[in-house]
């Protein structure tokens, strides 16, 4: 399946703000890429019956992972926090590992190459896209399992199949759905419009326009039943709203994002007004000080005001182009297509790594400036540069108290320190430059 993977060209650099870790983001797309794996002749129910015992096995791993590390905190072997920092180290490693789980059962199995032999998934790349991303949605449903389980298990969470089902179905919510929705509704179109008879050069030209619309309009629509929002009480709406609007970002809707206090974030969905909308978790609203808060809503408007999810999109351009070049170069071999996607994948990481780095500290960069700016016209804002470095870093330093591992570099994110000792440096360079002797230079 090709086409599959020249969508993702399209989709998977879009996600900035996907509250998914590596793995997922990986997860999906190797799963879709084994699609370009070369057909074959597959005892189809023989592969399917040997990668359900695979999945099986490592639903019964991350369980076993769960209770035996509940049976410690219980005994008083280990303290509760130790505990869950150790059980959450597990089931990272076991998310990992799942990465060569999916090749075993797509490639290895014969799962992905057997597809064909499948008529009714055959000329539909929706339904080919579903049976391949199956397993990998059920093995991270195995570690969001587990991991209520132990919560159960500790008395944190309450048990019953309702409420196993609905911290199951929450975690794919607020994580995978983010790229499985859009990717599923943009195939689904590609079969629609592949149905109808017009030109391969029109075809591609709705799909065009298609996806550039549901970008701008379709994704806000999507978040608002994917996530629990609600309304913001009327004094934080009136004072986000006017954040956003002195910062440029008018006709901006502004929402609470209910995650039962598992998430601390906020998001800005959507490019165009008045359907892009910011998102503020429960808790980033309640343990958060006001000033702290503003910085954090300054941080997400200075992306969309130094456009760079567009730039992210345009960056990862060179890096498919290379992968079509490899499968240029491998010509006519069954082996060609895989070789191009695999290439290019990699490319893409090592491409958005460089620059997601770059953006996100200039988006701290231009937070702490616009807040200088904006200071004399909203309440609670800080009035300096150093102010608004130091709030900021607080902030970052805050969300990421209970989890310090997350301080760490990450694919998307520099670290926490390296973020803080950026907006010093700049905060340095200011003072330097300010013709005003003892004073920092009001930046623009």
């Amino acid at each position: 399946m090709p086409l599959i993977a020249r969508w993702l060209l399209f989709i998977r650099s879009f996600w900035r703000f996907c509250l998914m870790h590596l793995q997922s983001f990986l997860l999906i797309v190797v799963s879709l890429s084994c699609g370009s794996l070369p057909q074959g002749d597959v005892d189809l129910p023989r592969a399917i019956g040997a990668s359900m015992g695979m999945i099986t096995a490592w639903w019964l791993l991350c369980h076993i992972a769960a209770r035996t590390t509940a049976n410690y905190v219980l005994a008083d072997q280990i303290e509760p926090l130790e505990g869950a920092r150790y059980l959450e180290k597990q089931l990272d490693i076991f998310r990992w590992l799942g990465l060569g789980v999916i090749v075993m059962c797509l490639g290895g199995f014969g799962l992905a190459r057997g597809i064909d032999s499948v008529p009714i998934l055959t000329d539909s790349m929706l339904l080919q896209s579903i049976a391949l991303l199956t397993p990998a949605v059920l093995l991270a449903a195995a570690s969001w399992s587990a991991e209520h389980r132990y919560g159960v298990r500790m008395g944190y969470v309450d048990s019953g199949i309702g409420e196993h089902w609905s911290a199951i179905s929450g975690a794919f919510r607020s994580g995978m759905a983010w790229l499985i929705v859009p990717i599923g509704f943009l195939l689904g179109v590609a079969d629609f419009v592949g149905q109808l008879p017009i030109q391969t050069g029109t075809a591609n030209s709705i799909l065009a326009i298609t996806s550039l619309l549901f970008l701008c309009a379709g994704l806000p629509w999507i978040v608002s039943r994917l996530f629990k929002t609600e309304a913001l009480d009327t004094a934080t709406n009136e004072w986000v709203t006017s954040l956003l609007e002195n910062s440029g970002l008018r006709r901006t809707k502004v929402a609470r994002w209910n995650t039962s206090g598992r998430a601390f974030n906020a998001v800005i969905i959507g490019f165009l007004p008045p359907i892009r909308t910011m998102l503020i978790s429960d808790r980033l609203q309640d343990e958060l000080s006001r000033t702290q808060i503003a910085m954090v809503v300054l941080h997400e408007a200075a992306h969309l005001r130094r456009r760079h999810v567009p730039l992210r999109m345009l960056a990862i351009l060179p890096a498919w182009g290379f992968g079509a070049l490899v499968t240029h170069v491998a010509g006519e071999a069954s082996w060609a297509t895989a070789a191009g996607s695999a290439a290019g994948l990699l490319m893409t990481l090592i491409v958005l790594r460089m620059v997601a780095y770059r953006t996100e500290l200039d988006a701290d960069l231009q937070a702490c400036r616009m807040a200088v700016a904006i200071a004399p016209l909203v309440d609670d804002v800080p009035t300096t540069y150093d102010d608004a470095a130091t709030t900021l870093g607080l902030a970052l330093l805050r969300v990421t108290e209970e989890h310090p591992q997350n301080r760490r570099r990450t694919w998307l994110h520099p670290g926490v320190d390296e973020r803080i000792e950026f907006m010093r440096r700049n905060c340095q360079a200011e003072i330097k430059n300010s013709t005003t002797a003892g004073t920092i230079a009001n930046p623009a």
